[in-house]
């Protein structure tokens, strides 16, 4: 398949936006797609965003994770990264607080347009 228009490389993207009924869960996604000067590569980006009413902030809140994955395999030519990171925090207006829970995650793939012999 040729993506390519006047010299340019055309990107195949995907986005979904999810959010719950009570509107207290959002999930945002995006997926890129896209070959150039024979490398095939594919980002996902994911978003969960959960929203909670709560009395009183306390001042302590767990450390934020985050979780860091890289693999190449330089006999196929292929290369795979993976982050994530969690957290939560606290937004106050006037009269609420509330506790906001999060994950973002990353994926990238690399590979060569055309893999032979690996599986």
């Amino acid at each position: 398949m040729d993506y390519s228009i006047k010299g340019e490389t055309m990107r195949n993207l995907l986005f979904k936006n999810i959010t719950s009924d009570d509107r207290k869960q959002r999930i945002l996604s995006s997926s890129e797609f896209m070959e150039q000067k024979g490398v095939r590569s594919c980002v996902h980006r994911h978003l969960v965003c959960r929203i909670s009413s709560i009395a009183q902030s306390s001042d302590i809140l767990p450390k934020p994770t985050l979780y860091v994955v890289r693999k190449q395999d330089t006999r196929c030519r292929v290369e795979h990264f993976y982050c994530r990171i969690k957290g939560q925090m606290y937004l106050s207006t006037s009269e609420k607080v509330f506790l906001v829970s999060f994950i973002h995650s990353l994926r990238i793939e690399l590979a060569t347009a055309q893999q032979s012999n690996c599986t």
